[in-house]
């Protein structure tokens, strides 16, 4: 997850250089990057590259597709802090979507470390003039990101995950041109260094999907997803040291309150003994 969350960052990064490209641009040159490079390891490694479960898989796509279209959006609109802060609200989706589809336990202390991130994400918005409706398209992007990361987790074990990395271009590709053609933007050709930014776009999303769809099939989300939160640090380095972005007290602040939400939930379950041995031994004291 660590591995993932460094890919992405620069990602990340890529994208906001090549701010004056449209998002279905960006998202057709990391789509079609992504399906060759899948395609060809699959290839290499002689695995069946349609998969078994594609209800799962085809809604890992979807769910895919519509997060990264709304998380590019607010990754052009916003300062890179702010976007990604906003996006890692997905934790929480993805553990709300698990606790009822799944069936997966939700810790006392886990619940305490979400309301933690979300006052913190709250205070990001409001204190870094953040437009509503690009606030929106985040919390959506988020959602859909959810989704999409707990149909990996009920393919665990069953798919490889390479196969489900392949289906995530597969599908976003018809995704995104329905999307150009309902939204119709100017074409803009690449110049010089765009060509290097879009290319490197889609290798750093392969290495990332790849090690976030290990990560998924290895543990339970509300686990893993949290991990994905150190993302946070990255994005405050690289907005300060590369594209100058500012953040007040405030919004720092809030970053500080999604971080310590992480540490919680990373402890949850030393947190519940710990709280359980106390309540044990005031109990036996009572007695």
């Amino acid at each position: 997850m660590l591995i993932a969350g460094f890919s992405f960052a620069w990602m990340n990064a890529c994208v906001k250089y090549i701010s004056h490209i449209p998002i279905f641009e960006i998202i057709l040159f990391r789509a079609g990057i992504t399906l060759v490079l899948s395609y060809l390891i699959l290839k290499k490694k002689k695995t069946y590259p349609w998969g078994v479960h594609h209800k799962f898989l085809l809604a890992r796509g979807i769910f895919g597709a519509l997060g990264l279209i709304c998380y590019l959006y607010t990754m052009q609109k916003m300062p890179l802090a702010s976007a990604i802060i906003i996006h890692y609200l997905s934790p929480i989706f993805t553990t709300l979507i698990a606790l009822l589809f799944l069936g997966e336990r939700v810790r006392l202390a886990q619940w305490l470390s979400f309301i933690i991130s979300f006052t913190g994400v709250i205070m990001v918005k409001g204190y870094s003039n953040v437009n509503t409706f690009d606030f929106a398209m985040g919390i959506a992007g988020a959602a859909f990101t959810g989704f999409a990361y707990n149909a990996i987790r009920n393919m665990s074990g069953k798919e490889d995950a390479d196969v489900i990395v392949f289906f995530q271009p597969l599908v976003a590709l018809p995704i995104v041109v329905i999307y150009a053609l309902i939204f119709p933007s100017q074409f803009v050709m690449p110049k010089g260094m765009d060509w290097f930014y879009l290319i490197a776009t889609g290798v750093f999303t392969q290495i990332g999907q790849y090690f976030i769809t290990r990560a998924y099939q290895a543990d339970t989300a509300a686990r893993i997803s949290s991990i994905s939160y150190v993302g946070i640090l990255w994005a405050v380095l690289m907005g300060k040291y590369i594209f100058n972005d500012s953040y007040s007290v405030a919004v720092l602040f809030g970053m500080l309150a999604v971080l310590a939400g992480i540490i919680l939930n990373l402890n949850a379950l030393k947190f519940t003994e710990k709280l359980q041995n106390l309540r044990q031994f005031m109990l036996g004291n009572n007695t």
